[in-house]
């Protein structure tokens, strides 16, 4: 294996352990969201973006969320997150296809807008958490060697109802949801409704 690929293979894990921790912090930060000890979470060291998170939440649509870290996002133009490079181009040439179903990962010009060559233009992508179900095809499509792996899945505590055992848990494959500390949190009101419906 060459001297590159070994650093960024360091680099990219080293990403995913600082992004794990800044999960298991936030969950401390919302203290005051969730109530118990812990709350449930994804580790996206074992998260494979099966979809059973979209199937499996009591919630009609899923508290699981793709979320993207900005520091390690490309913001290019062809984002194989966003963008089905499979599928037919536009009139410009750029594929017309979008990956994710839901039409939730949407993405805003950064800078100047280069009319004359789109392909100089850079953009921002971000999820429409109402509109997310947390399938992971985004996520999936944004692992390298396409792309950087900026894309994750998280459990929204605002949206979570704190089942006694979470539903995604007990379908999960790859032992991907984990427990982190949150003592005194307590869930969003609003969505229980849903899920006793």
């Amino acid at each position: 294996m060459s001297e590159g690929s070994t650093r960024r293979q360091f680099i990219d894990r080293s990403m995913r352990v600082i992004g794990f921790a800044g999960i298991a912090g936030a969950a401390g930060l919302l203290s005051s969201r969730v109530s118990g000890d812990a709350v449930y979470q994804i580790d996206p060291f074992k998260c494979t973006s099966c979809d059973l998170c979209r199937t499996s939440c009591v919630l009609s649509l899923s508290a699981v969320k793709a979320v993207n870290d900005f520091a390690k996002c490309g913001y290019c133009m062809l984002c194989p997150a966003y963008m089905d490079v499979t599928s037919q181009p536009d009139e410009k040439g750029i594929p017309a296809g979008k990956i994710c179903p839901q039409d939730a990962l949407k993405r805003r010009i950064v800078g100047k807008v280069d009319e004359e060559d789109p392909n100089n233009n850079y953009y921002e992508y971000y999820v429409d958490e109402a509109r997310c179900d947390g399938c992971g095809k985004c996520v999936k499509a944004c692992l390298p060697p396409a792309g950087n792996g900026s894309l994750r899945l998280e459990i929204r505590y605002t949206y979570c109802v704190e089942c006694n055992e979470c539903a995604i848990l007990v379908k999960c494959p790859d032992n991907a949801i984990v427990r982190v500390p949150a003592p005194g949190l307590t869930p969003a009101g609003s969505h229980r409704e849903e899920a006793n419906a």
